[in-house]
């Protein structure tokens, strides 16, 4: 194994780590999904026992996305990776790297989310946490069209 390859699984190894100090081992299982286009969109989402629930990022949970950052700038330029799925369950994590040609041109890897979840998971509900009590507040976008 080359040197940028052991560097790669170290990341994912942190990642995997933090993961499961934070949200336990007592679950169906941990999964990350990650685009890494031009930076890091990180989703978490941990299998209970009648739901899936959707893990909002905080900022306790930076270090990962930092992490995960620097995946992208260990492997030669020919072998960046686009997207990684992390799945964690039962003591052991497993990982599959996701790379520009495994994605058509016009897409991130994970722009169907829900689908991944589901192929960990099961079908089971996926649960979101309630808006921030001020996302009311956030100005409106101009996406109103004038009705003549």
């Amino acid at each position: 194994m080359s040197d940028w390859m052991t560097e790669m699984a170290d990341i994912i190894h942190d990642v995997a780590c933090n993961l499961v100090r934070k949200h336990g081992a007592d679950n169906r299982g941990i999964l990350v999904l990650a685009d890494l286009d031009g930076g890091v969109r990180y989703s978490v989402y941990v299998g209970r026992q009648r739901f899936v629930e959707y893990i909002f990022v905080t900022e306790d949970e930076f270090t990962n996305v930092d992490l995960l950052n620097d995946l992208r700038f260990v492997p030669p330029p020919d072998k960046v990776p686009l997207g990684i799925e992390i799945f964690i369950k039962d003591g052991g994590a497993s990982s599959k790297i996701v790379y520009p040609q495994d994605v058509p041109e016009d897409q991130l890897p994970y722009d169907d989310r829900e689908s991944f979840v589901i192929s960990y998971f099961g079908d089971f509900p996926i649960r979101y946490p309630p808006m921030p009590s001020d996302a009311q507040k956030l100005p409106r976008t101009g996406w109103r069209t004038k009705m003549r």
